[in-house]
């Protein structure tokens, strides 16, 4: 979870070595090393070498492998791999195939996954919600919105993103255009002081994720309420010169937030540590 892919593959090294026979636990922590660090061709020889260990590949391995190709951008590859599955993909595989289709912009396969996961997990709006948004950054603002129309239809409800940081053993947390806070002004102020100097050095905020449709000004303002920012200027405000601020969100960081906090960390000489539901 945190990339250290080679590591992991030392260690394993070191495994076979001792005469330790790895089991389907093994392969699930490899394989999602390999494709946390990207590392393809070992992940696909320790896919291909499953069977040396009479170990029979299960949904959870296919996921890892399509999560390997798909980063990497082998999307062919990773479509093949579903379809000669000797098992019935779950919704973990064709996640992982969205997943994927997200990063690099895949219209057709996403559209192939989604057809699935619509009937395999109905009530996930997080799926839904992935379409619109590779609708959206694929400029096909018409498929989007009738994605958001279904949302509303079938009375789907997404999680709202979360982040949590404590401080002086206190736990704080805060919600994605939380309009409670009482520092929500002074967090999304200091924040956008941070904002106008990236500019100034090249950086331009990734507003793909919002799917509304408004002036790019809005989902700029929008982007600044994310709830992992709220926590980074929360504390930075309430944390002493030095001491490291540990966030931890319960959804996946966003572009933007990603560059945002890494650009902050660099400018205060602050280490800024964020904690999502990948890494």
């Amino acid at each position: 979870m945190h990339g250290f892919g080679h590591e992991s593959l030392r260690v394993f090294e070191e495994m076979i070595k001792e005469g330790i026979p790895p089991n389907i636990i093994t392969f699930v922590s490899l394989l999602g090393a390999c494709s946390h660090a990207g590392l393809v061709d070992e992940g696909r020889r320790l896919f291909e070498s499953m069977v040396d260990y009479n170990v029979t590949p299960r949904a959870e391995h296919y996921a890892c492998m399509v999560d390997l190709l798909g980063r990497a951008g082998h999307l062919y590859e990773a479509v093949e791999l579903i379809q000669s599955m000797h098992i019935e993909p779950t919704p973990q595989v064709w996640g992982s195939l969205l997943g994927a289709c997200r990063i690099h912009g895949h219209v057709e396969y996403a559209e192939m996954a989604c057809s699935r996961l619509f009937d395999l997990e109905p009530r996930n709006a997080g799926n839904y919600v992935l379409l619109a948004d590779i609708y959206a950054r694929a400029k096909l603002p018409i498929q989007a919105d009738v994605l958001k129309e279904l949302i509303e239809e079938h009375a789907l409800e997404k999680v709202p993103g979360c982040s949590w940081i404590e401080v002086k053993k206190r736990l704080y947390s805060f919600v994605s255009v939380d309009n409670k806070n009482l520092q929500l002004e002074e967090l999304q102020a200091l924040i956008g002081e941070f904002v106008a100097h990236m500019k100034n050095e090249g950086y331009v905020p990734d507003t793909g994720s919002v799917l509304y449709d408004i002036e790019e000004e809005e989902k700029e303002r929008i982007l600044l309420g994310h709830s992992e920012k709220l926590a980074v200027a929360f504390g930075l405000i309430n944390t002493g010169r030095g001491e490291v601020i540990r966030i931890t969100k319960n959804l996946r960081l966003c572009e933007d937030c990603h560059s945002v906090t890494k650009f902050i960390s660099k400018f205060t000489e602050r280490e800024i540590v964020v904690r999502d539901t990948e890494r």
